[in-house]
Protein backbone atom coordinates (compact mmCIF):
# COMPACT_ATOMS: atom_id res chain seq x y z
CA UNK A 1 0.00 0.00 0.00
CA UNK A 2 1.03 3.37 -1.05
CA UNK A 3 -0.21 6.73 0.38
CA UNK A 4 -0.48 7.34 -3.59
CA UNK A 5 -3.01 5.00 -3.80
CA UNK A 6 -5.73 7.06 -1.04
CA UNK A 7 -7.15 9.94 -1.02
CA UNK A 8 -8.77 11.70 1.97
CA UNK A 9 -12.50 10.92 1.68
CA UNK A 10 -14.88 13.49 1.73
CA UNK A 11 -16.60 14.16 4.56
CA UNK A 12 -18.26 17.73 3.60
CA UNK A 13 -21.83 17.86 4.17
CA UNK A 14 -21.83 14.55 6.02
CA UNK A 15 -21.56 16.19 9.80
CA UNK A 16 -23.63 12.74 10.77
CA UNK A 17 -20.80 10.76 9.54
CA UNK A 18 -18.32 13.46 11.24
CA UNK A 19 -19.84 12.86 14.77
CA UNK A 20 -20.25 9.22 14.67
CA UNK A 21 -15.77 9.54 14.08
CA UNK A 22 -15.87 11.44 16.90
CA UNK A 23 -17.53 9.41 19.39
CA UNK A 24 -15.63 6.53 18.40
CA UNK A 25 -12.22 8.59 18.86
CA UNK A 26 -13.93 9.67 22.56
CA UNK A 27 -14.50 5.83 23.03
CA UNK A 28 -11.31 4.50 22.05
CA UNK A 29 -9.60 7.49 24.31
CA UNK A 30 -11.38 6.33 26.78
CA UNK A 31 -11.04 2.38 26.42
CA UNK A 32 -7.21 2.32 25.90
CA UNK A 33 -6.31 5.66 27.85
CA UNK A 34 -4.44 7.11 24.48
CA UNK A 35 -5.51 9.65 22.33
CA UNK A 36 -6.67 8.55 18.99
CA UNK A 37 -7.44 10.09 15.70
CA UNK A 38 -9.11 8.25 13.23
CA UNK A 39 -8.78 9.16 9.30
CA UNK A 40 -11.26 8.16 6.45
CA UNK A 41 -9.44 7.65 2.82
CA UNK A 42 -10.91 5.97 -0.01
CA UNK A 43 -8.91 4.67 -2.50
CA UNK A 44 -7.44 7.13 -5.50
CA UNK A 45 -8.89 5.42 -8.22
CA UNK A 46 -12.21 4.10 -6.85
CA UNK A 47 -10.40 0.35 -6.50
CA UNK A 48 -8.60 -0.87 -3.83
CA UNK A 49 -5.66 -2.68 -6.08
CA UNK A 50 -4.80 -4.44 -2.77
CA UNK A 51 -8.33 -5.88 -1.45
CA UNK A 52 -10.44 -4.30 1.23
CA UNK A 53 -8.47 -5.20 3.98
CA UNK A 54 -5.06 -4.27 3.46
CA UNK A 55 -5.46 -0.98 5.22
CA UNK A 56 -7.63 -2.44 8.14
CA UNK A 57 -5.41 -2.08 11.18
CA UNK A 58 -5.97 -5.92 12.58
CA UNK A 59 -7.27 -7.62 9.89
CA UNK A 60 -4.27 -9.09 8.46
CA UNK A 61 -2.23 -9.79 11.56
Amino acid sequence: MSVRDYRFTDLDNKPTLVQEIVRLEERLHKETGEKVTLIAYSPSNGADPLGEEACRAGLND
